[in-house]
């Protein structure tokens, strides 16, 4: 019932072509990790519209991942992303696995795991990755334990025990300050364990994904991003906002801005 929640994508090449990756041999090594990460977050966006927007069901099986990010060049969020990535990292040769993960960031409480990250593997050492966070996450690997921290794209993160069992990955803000933004355990997941909490994230009413329409990309400079019907774009420490008066003008950014072409869907 679940095999094909575990198949091999269907086609690595194109696959490679949609994050516009253009080295055609290379090692699953930290040095090219560090460059497939970057290039798959600011090629395919994190966006929530089947479940905010266009009300449709989800499925996280490989096939239809690959129909819906690669071939409609459409994107996705965590279940969706990140559980794609941990099986193109394998079909590449790469040691890796899904986690569970709970977002902690301006929060007061211990929240339920309703993210879902990975983790590679290299010369015996275990690297935190994420495509599917909406909020700031590190366009890289970043190295559990050790105290070592990661920087990219400007930014500095670093995971540190917060017990027995997770670890908490913080972000230096601009006063150096350390700011926690989530947290993981190193717990290999299959595959199929996430279906729950995606279809309570993906259907639920009181859930930011069925609430919120969110679209957000990184960019060379920044990143751009929808939240319900503002358009925000921020690129070399200035930030841009507009107000998108109508599903047409929505539709409009969605494809100039995201690449995503979207039927349907409720009034903007």
């Amino acid at each position: 019932m679940y095999e094909d929640y575990n198949t091999p994508v269907p086609d690595i090449q194109a696959v490679l072509s949609r994050i516009q990756f253009d080295e055609t041999a290379f090692p699953p090594d930290l040095a090219h990790l560090e460059k497939l990460i970057y290039a798959f977050q600011t090629h395919i966006p994190f966006e929530d519209l089947d479940s905010s927007w266009l009300k449709q069901p989800l499925r996280l099986d490989i096939p239809t991942l690959y129909e819906k990010l690669i071939v409609r060049k459409r994107g996705g969020f965590c279940f969706e992303l990140n559980g794609f990535l941990e099986r193109f990292l394998k079909d590449l040769g790469y040691d890796c696995y899904s986690v569970f993960c709970r977002i902690i960031r301006g929060r007061d409480f211990v929240p339920p795991c309703t993210h879902r990250g990975v983790i590679v593997i290299l010369n015996g050492n275990s690297y935190y990755c994420d495509v599917g966070f909406g909020g700031p996450q590190p366009a890289g690997p970043v190295p559990v334990g050790g105290g070592a921290a990661a920087r990219y794209a400007g930014e500095l993160f670093r995971t540190d025990p917060a017990d027995a069992d997770w670890w908490t990955l913080s972000r230096a803000d601009k006063n150096g300050r350390w700011e926690k933004i989530l947290q993981f355990t190193l717990h290999p997941q299959n595959p199929a364990e996430f279906i729950p909490v995606c279809f309570y994230c993906s259907t639920h009413p009181d859930s930011l994904f069925v609430r919120t329409r969110l679209v957000s990309l990184r960019t060379e400079n920044g990143s751009k991003n929808i939240t319900d019907g503002t358009f925000t774009e921020h690129c070399g420490g200035e930030v841009r906002s507009a107000v998108l008066p109508s599903v047409r003008e929505f539709r409009r950014i969605l494809q100039e801005e995201f690449g995503i072409a979207a039927g349907g869907g409720q009034d903007a």
